[in-house]
Order: structure tokens, then C-alpha cells, then sequence
């Protein structure tokens, strides 16, 4: 089923929509990439938007000018990215109409929880939730918790969120470089050993009790969450 929630992202930066994508991919959020401030306003001009991702120092014309021009005529949700971190241009940003202001770098992970808090008081009945249930498993990863019936299990955040996209992802088979990827981040320093190592973690912790799923090694390739029975 298509999402509702619909993100455009304008940053001159391929890295970011590179980081940004995977963790939106994630969330089952539709996005679309462009690279400059007046493809941003050409496309809102198009079509329906939830979000701009808006990136202040961009070619031609500033970010700033954009969030400007585009709060003449819309009150579409704006987060702004910038390097500049001065207070100043924090204020300047939500003057302007923005309703936040990230500065870089930043974790992909913390920019979408921020694009959903906002999301969620814009549109409450439309944002993705973050709570899955696989098998007997209830992973939920707001609050950071996996219950096994009433039973919550200890999991490091890191095995919280590869379990959780192993879920989302339910019943297809994911390489261990796309893993990376979207569990770790694009520029994760590590190699795929790293995914091998998590996995053997993760069931270790999860025992052998009546979980109603596993994960399923796909060998030569990657792995993929089951559901039994």
C-alpha cells in the first residue's frame, strides 16, 4: 500500500539524500531528490508535499530565500539543514517560517524522528507507526523496547534497530551490504562481518522460546525475517 506521507528533499549534497533515503525507505515515507532551490519551488508548484528537508547553503538561490518565498503561499512543515550552528541563524530560520533547524552533521536517524514529531502534529492519523509486531515479537522502536509476550528483552539499541528492519522487511531476503546501509548508514566504516556478528547476537538474546519467527540466514547472500507456522 502506497504511503501518504510524502517528503521532497533539497540539498546540493548527493551524500545526504544518499543517508536520508535509506532511513525514509525505512519508515515506508515516499520522497523525491532534487538539488537546488528552484527545482524545490517548480515541484511544490506540482504536487502535494507533507515535508521539505530544506538545506540553507545551496546554489543559486540561499535556502533562506526559498522557506521565504515558499511561506507566501504555503504552510507546508520545513526543516532546515545548515553547517552554521550560531544561534542567530537558528532564530533567522524559524523567523522565516521553518519549523526546525538541524545542523550538520547530523545522524540521519535523529532527522527523521524529528520529521515524524512534526509530522505527527500536522497529520496525527497519517504517520507510519513505529511499533511492529512479527510473530510473538512487539518491537517497538520509540520507545526503544522488544516484548516477547508481557517479557521485555534486553537488546542494545543497534540489535533494536536491525531487528526492527528486518521486520519491516518481512519475507525478503536483504544482503548484508544493504543492511549496512540502512541499519548502520551509508557511510558506516565498517564491513559486512559487522551484520553477521549483530544477527548472532540478536538470536542468542532472543532464545529459543515461541517467538512465532526467525531469522532465516540466506546463505552466500544475506538474511530475511520469517514468520512460523
Amino acid at each position: 500500500m502506497e504511503t501518504k506521507i510524502r517528503i521532497l528533499l533539497c540539498d546540493d549534497s548527493l551524500a545526504v539524500h544518499e543517508s536520508l533515503a535509506a532511513y525514509l525507505d525505512s519508515e515506508h515515507m515516499y520522497h523525491v531528490s532534487v538539488y537546488d532551490g528552484e527545482a524545490a519551488l517548480a515541484l511544490l508548484g506540482q504536487r502535494k508535499f507533507d515535508l521539505l528537508v530544506l538545506d540553507i547553503m545551496l546554489p543559486g538561490k540561499l535556502g533562506t530565500e526559498i522557506c521565504k518565498e515558499i511561506r507566501k503561499t504555503s504552510s507546508i512543515p520545513i526543516i532546515l539543514l545548515s553547517a552554521r550552528s550560531e544561534e542567530i541563524d537558528k532564530v533567522l530560520g524559524l523567523e522565516l517560517g521553518a519549523d526546525d533547524y538541524v545542523t550538520k552533521p547530523f545522524s540521519p536517524r535523529e532527522l527523521v524522528a524529528r520529521i515524524k514529531t512534526i509530522l505527527r502534529r500536522a497529520h496525527p492519523d497519517e504517520v507510519p507507526q513505529t511499533c511492529i509486531t512479527v510473530g510473538n515479537l512487539c518491537i517497538n522502536l520509540e520507545a526503544y523496547e522488544v516484548r516477547l509476550g508481557s517479557q521485555l528483552i534486553n537488546l542494545t539499541s543497534k540489535e533494536i534497530e536491525l531487528l526492527y528492519y528486518l521486520a519491516s522487511q518481512q519475507g525478503k531476503v536483504l544482503t548484508r551490504e544493504h543492511l549496512l546501509t540502512r541499519v548502520w548508514g551509508y557511510d558506516y566504516p565498517g564491513d559486512t562481518r559487522a551484520v553477521d556478528t549483530q544477527v548472532k547476537r540478536l538470536r542468542l538474546k532472543l532464545g529459543t522460546g515461541d517467538l512465532g519467527c526467525e531469522i532465516k540466514a540466506i546463505y552466500g547472500v544475506g538474511y530475511k525475517m520469517e514468520v512460523i507456522g
